[in-house]
């Protein structure tokens, strides 16, 4: 997919749908997807899916994943490790990596201080 909210293409950090008759996903229902780089929630349809147009090698396994040539991260079929996707080889979509994953990284980390500040358990924190 390609994310709405940072436009890179990478695999769903979550993914909800449901399973039809023949065993592809149930286009007809809502199917909604949360991205693994930003974070970014959207409900999708068939038609922005994009075609596996190129394939990944893993580093971990060396498995061959099909992908589309534009994903900036690629989740290895055999062993789920997520490694750079063929996009990446362009610098400026690197870059982009880079820093979408950085804000997202501290935005995780600030709705986990604020989580900690609302829990009585944890007891007071320091200014």
């Amino acid at each position: 997919m390609r994310c709405l909210g940072c436009d890179l293409v990478g695999p769903a950090e979550r993914l909800d749908y449901e399973l039809g008759d023949d065993g592809d996903v149930a286009w007809a229902q809502r199917v909604t997807w949360q991205c693994a780089e930003c974070g970014y929630l959207d409900a999708i349809t068939a038609d922005q899916v994009l075609d596996l147009d190129d394939v990944h090698t893993c580093v971990g396994c060396a498995a061959r994943t099909p992908c589309p040539a534009s994903a900036a991260r690629v989740e290895c079929e055999r062993c789920g490790l997520i490694g750079l996707g063929p996009a990446t080889a362009d610098p400026e979509i690197a870059g982009q990596l880079r820093a979408i994953e950085a804000l997202h990284d501290m935005e995780l980390r600030v709705q986990q201080a604020l989580r900690a500040s609302r829990d009585p358990s944890t007891g007071p924190h320091p200014a």
